[in-house]
């Protein structure tokens, strides 16, 4: 499979995130190019200093990772800016390129978070709206922000404060929310996950006729989710 698309920086980092889901192997001249793809993405157009949408991903609704949209112009490159971080530095490419690109990302988003802070916009450890907190969480699980954990843990103590009557969070995307927590370290994310489990069960017992891409990973992450909950 090529994972790499020109075109579009969500779908390239769609398609990797797909690859580190499942455990799918990369080729390794393939990394270089879409580190190469993503890092010249990384100009004034970029939000915080991250890595910018193309035109082709600013024509047509964000679909995130688990099939959740998102709309607006702004929600679109911060979203963007946070995951294209996160798929640069899971790439794991040791190189000087790479990790200047990184610290300026990580530099441009953790300036804008203070910022906010210091005007008092959210909590501490939320960002934005509900989508953009949780892309800021799993950027931040990937290590970025300077491997910000306490910002993390923050988030997380926040996300519990929206837990509602019907297994989710009130104002977060479900599907996305469960994976972000998929990829944080139980050790933080485990209450989360184990509120949240008994509903992924029900979940997966429905049955879906020609499921759908998203149907498959969000029925992956579910399991993971479990597992995880189940052997902790």
């Amino acid at each position: 499979m090529e994972y790499l698309d020109k075109t579009s920086l969500f779908k390239t980092i769609d398609n990797v995130s797909e690859a580190f889901l499942f455990g799918l192997a990369i080729k390794e001249d393939e990394k270089l190019e879409i580190a190469d793809f993503i890092i010249n993405q990384q100009h004034p157009g970029a939000y915080a200093g991250t890595f910018a949408p193309t035109d082709v991903d600013l024509a047509r609704d964000l679909v995130l990772f688990t099939g959740d949209k998102i709309t607006s112009r702004v929600g679109k490159c911060h979203v963007i800016g946070e995951e294209a971080s996160r798929a640069l530095r899971k790439l794991n490419l040791p190189t000087e390129k790479v990790k200047s690109a990184l610290q300026r990302a990580d530099s441009g988003l953790q300036s804008r978070v203070n910022d906010c802070l210091a005007k008092q916009r959210y909590n501490y450890g939320m960002y934005c709206c509900k989508s953009c907190s949780c892309a800021l969480w799993i950027n931040l699980a990937s290590g970025g922000l300077n491997n910000n954990i306490a910002l993390l843990v923050a988030g997380l103590d926040n996300l519990k404060q929206y837990r509602d009557t019907k297994g989710g969070w009130t104002g977060f995307p479900f599907s996305y929310t469960v994976y972000v927590l998929n990829e944080i370290n139980p050790d933080m994310a485990i209450n989360e996950m184990r509120y949240v489990a008994k509903f992924l069960e029900v979940r997966l017992k429905r049955k879906k006729n020609n499921p759908t891409k998203y149907d498959l990973r969000r029925d992956y992450i579910y399991e993971q989710i479990l597992t995880k909950v189940n052997s902790y």
